[in-house]
């Protein structure tokens, strides 16, 4: 079966619990300098719970569907409770799991985030099985697409490769969403970026990638170009996007939409790009499709409850946004 699009990367249950008595202080002992705060031996009252599927492979997986475009997706899940629920989800999103790894020695990945008034959240994550996904149980024959799309996959540089070499061989595009683990290893990194379609990383990644420490995004823009990928995605959370397509360079708003909780925006944002560029839209539209994803995801909470639909998509392209 051939597929528009494959994703590669994590699959994980996510819990989400928020709660107005998660408050935000100032310290110089935490790394960021922020931090949330609980009272010690306290009980705290949870305002909201959902408890759904996350991870980066899902979130494009899913996003990719409701646009209409057919997805598989490559995962590692346990052979549990939890791995069952993460594929009865995919399953009625209409994500194929064809090429799907169930572990049985391994659970299945998971995460609590709690979630503050304003929407921001610290995530307590255990990547169980998506540090396992296994480039050798991975049918490479039978692996037939248009693009494949690769999302953190926990530094491992050996499935990395085997992706990038395959794309390679039988032409499929690619779309690379590296997560920390990848960029850590930037030495290495490069090669495998001047065989990438489109680039998308935050404000954050792209700095480290490029060890510039400069704040100006046309001299990092610059920089990731020169590493060889055709298309860049920069994006700075609600201050909008960068992005690099063919030889122009488009500075657009984030739409302004009131938060309710922020994972999955990065997900959304590049799986609305590549989406918009398989479905043929004009450059503008593409980067708008991008911005109307991620806004509608952090509108509501998880990552998945706000992803667009294909009969969504055309309302959106009609709001203004400013793009130059």
């Amino acid at each position: 079966m051939k597929f528009d699009v494959v994703c590669f990367g994590s699959a994980f249950v996510d819990v989400f619990l928020k709660s107005d008595e998660f408050k935000t202080v100032h310290s110089q002992r935490v790394k960021t300098g922020v931090a949330m705060c609980q009272v010690m031996g306290g009980k705290i009252g949870i305002d909201e719970m959902l408890i759904t599927t996350g991870g980066g492979a899902t979130n494009a997986a899913v996003s990719f569907e409701r646009k209409g475009i057919q997805t598989a997706a490559v995962v590692a899940v346990g052979d549990d409770f939890w791995g069952q629920f993460v594929k009865r989800e995919l399953e009625a999103e209409g994500v194929s799991l064809v090429h799907s790894q169930t572990l049985k020695h391994q659970p299945t990945s998971y995460s609590t985030l709690l979630v503050n008034e304003d929407g921001r959240r610290s995530a307590l994550v255990y990547r169980g099985a998506s540090s396992h996904l296994d480039w050798q149980q991975v049918r490479w024959q039978s692996l037939n697409t248009n693009w494949v799309y690769i999302s953190s996959l926990g530094g491992n540089l050996a499935l990395l490769s085997k992706i990038i070499r395959l794309s390679q061989d039988q032409g499929f595009k690619v779309a690379f969403n590296p997560g920390s683990k990848e960029i850590n290893h930037q030495d290495k990194l490069e090669p495998f970026l001047k065989a990438t379609e489109v680039l998308i990383l935050n404000t954050t990644e792209a700095a480290h990638l490029t060890s510039l420490k400069s704040s100006r995004k046309t001299e990092t823009l610059k920089r990731l170009r020169k590493m060889g990928a055709k298309t860049i995605a920069l994006t700075d959370n609600d201050k909008g996007a960068w992005v690099y397509l063919g030889r122009k360079l488009y500075k657009a708003e984030a739409f302004k939409v009131k938060t309710r909780e922020e994972t999955g925006a990065g997900d959304a944002f590049g799986s609305g790009l590549v989406a918009g560029l398989i479905l043929g839209l004009k450059p503008q539209e593409m980067i708008k499709l991008a911005a109307a994803n991620s806004a509608s995801v952090v509108t509501q909470i998880g990552s998945k409850a706000g992803l667009l639909w294909q009969e969504e998509i055309k309302a959106w392209l009609t709001k203004s946004l400013k793009i130059k």
